[in-house]
């Protein structure tokens, strides 16, 4: 199970989870997500701090996010990562690509600094 949060604030898409990030559920992330860029959204915040369980699939979404905001200049960041799914995003990683912030405000502090 997967719930998913978003909120749109000074020109940044905040996606909450809560749950598993899995292939069993990629599929509603990836609506959610995909419906926002459509729009034209071009800074993301992935706050996972309510992740239990991230699986393969789970860490290539997040790549794959990553790479479209790149490639349309726009930015990606990921905050909140626990004791549950820390070591899988480092081992895959993900972390390497989308920048690794401490909590949400801090990322508008971020994502103005690189605008």
């Amino acid at each position: 199970m997967l719930a998913i949060t978003t909120e749109y604030r000074q020109g940044i898409l905040f996606v909450r989870l809560n749950g598993s990030l899995v292939a069993s559920t990629i599929s509603k992330f990836n609506e959610e997500v995909n419906s926002w860029l459509l729009g034209g959204i071009k800074n993301v915040v992935f706050n996972v701090v309510g992740v239990d369980k991230i699986d393969r699939s789970g860490n290539e979404a997040l790549y794959h996010y990553y790479q479209i905001l790149n490639k349309n200049d726009g930015h990606s960041l990921i905050c909140g990562l626990n004791n549950h799914i820390n070591k899988s995003l480092r081992n895959s990683r993900v972390v390497n690509y989308i920048y690794e912030i401490s909590d949400e405000l801090n990322a508008i502090k971020v994502m103005k600094w690189n605008t």
